[in-house]
């Protein structure tokens, strides 16, 4: 699994010094100066975790916390500050940071957490129940807590990759996701897009009538994917362009499969 940190941090020797550390754990670092740009950062990227610098006040950390997770980003959020100060603490996991690090910090162990934070993170994501309001969409309801795709009352069969990723999507309507947003939500390397067209293939094939024209899982051409769970009938479908992705869907699937070798 490739893990990728968004570190937010504004000094060099820092930055250099956590990038040696991150190389050595083969995870990948992208670097933000300000937490004031972070939320125009993730319409571009969507990182496994992030890491925040903050030092008192704290206030555009925190706004930038409170932001994040009112938008719907849940990827583990770590803070590095040397404010060994509680009610710091306090604040920000009550805001939605995962770990509050007091600096200095020993790198190994740093990566070791992250490590740790992401694992759990993705597993939670697509292995376990949620105890969440269920998601209608179409004739279909999402039921988190047991795992199961209904529509009009039969249980429709998902293969369990499957339903991670419409989980997904569902937990993020009318919202762009990109294909290395899914790939590191799912866990995923950005070298396996290949089998995320057959991912995304094989679910419309499941939830769509009509594979080649989706309604609910829609291509942005250049750009990813958006699910747009309650299409309204004879109205225009907003930004969407077929490209390859959604062109021939049924018909291009066993091509997709063989050429990943899952076929």
């Amino acid at each position: 699994m490739t893990i990728s940190l968004l570190v937010v941090e504004p000094d060099q020797t820092v930055r250099d010094q956590l990038r040696a550390q991150l190389q050595m754990s083969q995870i990948a670092m992208s670097v933000l100066y300000s937490a004031a740009q972070l939320m125009n950062r993730l319409e571009l990227e969507c990182p496994s975790a992030i890491l925040i610098r903050a030092e008192a006040p704290m206030q555009g950390e925190r706004d930038a916390l409170r932001r994040l997770r009112q938008a719907g980003y849940e990827m583990p959020v770590f803070v590095l500050s040397k404010s060994d100060e509680v009610v710091d603490k306090i604040v920000l996991f009550e805001l939605g940071a995962d770990d509050y690090i007091v600096d200095p910090v020993d790198l190994h162990e740093l990566t070791a957490r992250i490590r740790r934070a992401v694992q759990r993170a993705n597993r939670t994501l697509c292995d376990a129940p949620e105890m969440r309001e269920k998601i209608s969409f179409g004739d279909y309801e999402i039921d988190f807590a047991t795992r199961r795709l209904i529509r009009n009352g039969a249980e429709i069969a998902l293969r369990s990759s499957e339903f991670a990723l419409l989980k997904l999507f569902a937990r993020n309507p009318m919202r762009l996701l990109t294909r290395p947003m899914v790939n590191s939500q799912l866990g995923r390397s950005e070298s396996q897009n290949n089998s995320l067209d057959v991912a995304v293939c094989r679910l419309r094939t499941v939830i769509e009538d009509n594979p080649s024209s989706p309604k609910f899982i829609q291509t942005l051409r250049g750009r990813g994917f958006m699910f747009v769970p309650s299409p309204k009938q004879n109205e225009e479908r907003p930004v969407i362009v077929r490209d390859r992705d959604s062109r021939g869907c049924a018909a291009s699937a066993l091509h997709l499969l063989q050429t990943a070798g899952l076929a």
